[in-house]
């Protein structure tokens, strides 16, 4: 059966540590270039992108989509497989430890000045580094802050926990640089309006399995979907729920660990544009410029 871990409520304040409090009495490059030693999960072969990528090509199941695709829409068989290669390029990820270490000196620095404190479980991430060699790991965390998945990866970078890949908005994409440092930092990128296209269904549905099925890092993605307004709790999404315990339920996994992160704030750095929103304010499109300027309010 598929496990859920959740941290219990604690009445000890000890079992939670500051990270920050390390980080300002020591370099914030040294922290980025120390042996980055993570224990991943256990029978997992070694896997490039680029072999996760070509799994995810030559699957039988994404072999019967494209061919139905084909059928459906008068295409060739070719026309729709070269579809799917350019969704799968523009989706996946490119995680690489280079890219952790540039992302762990900069978050560093910006983690300092923007918080006096980032307090972290002890007990709950013991737990979760020791469920990440055990079995596939799903982080689920409520989202408050553009920060959170940058938070998360940061910290089990610290503690020598596998760094996830993480379900981002392909908006983000449009960013400059700050995108492909996103990409190379673990996060993939899907569409939110993929309504009743069945190939972008299929090339993202047969990504997440794969990712699964083959142990290749823990696979984060926001259940609530969005950024939460008025900072309570919203109605899951459990699209990719679906998605990953499909593999448990067809047997392709002998188990999966589920591990729902509760992620707070005294202030969230963008809640002057949280209030405009619910003010029925417009949106600001995500942009370098809008993420600047949040950073530097």
């Amino acid at each position: 059966m598929a496990n859920t871990y959740r941290d219990s409520d604690l009445e000890d304040e000890e079992e939670f540590v500051d990270i920050l409090e390390e980080r300002r009495r020591s370099s914030d490059l040294d922290h980025a270039l120390r042996t980055y030693n993570p224990y991943p999960h256990q029978g997992a072969p070694p896997c490039s992108t680029a072999e996760l990528n070509r799994a995810v090509l030559e699957s039988p199941y994404l072999r019967y989509v494209v061919k139905e695709v084909a059928t459906g829409t008068g295409s060739s068989v070719e026309e729709v497989r070269e579809e799917a290669c350019m969704i799968l390029a523009k989706m996946a990820q490119n995680l690489q430890l280079g890219f952790i270490r540039l992302m762990g000196y900069i978050l560093t620095k910006v983690f300092k000045r923007l918080f006096t404190s980032i307090l972290v479980n002890m007990e709950g991430l013991n737990r979760l580094q020791q469920a990440t060699q055990e079995s596939p790991v799903i982080l689920m965390p409520n989202h408050r802050c553009y920060l959170d998945f940058l938070a998360i990866s940061y910290i089990l970078f610290t503690y020598d926990i596998p760094v996830p890949v993480i379900a981002s908005g392909v908006v983000l994409t449009e960013m400059k640089i700050v995108g492909e440092i996103l990409r190379r930092s673990g996060a993939f990128f899907i569409r939110r309006d993929i309504g009743s296209d069945k190939l972008y269904w299929a090339v993202l549905s047969e990504y997440v399995k794969t990712i699964v099925r083959r142990g290749y890092a823990p696979i984060e993605f926001f259940v609530e979907g969005f950024r939460s307004r008025p900072l309570k709790s919203l109605v899951p999404k459990i699209g990719m729920l679906d998605m990953v315990l499909e593999t448990y339920f067809k047997g392709e996994v002998s188990d999966i660990t589920l591990v729902p992160i509760s992620i707070s704030y005294d202030r969230v750095l963008e809640e002057r544009m949280l209030a405009h929103e619910l003010l029925g304010i417009p949106k600001i499109k995500e942009s370098t410029m809008v993420f600047d300027r949040v950073l530097h309010k």
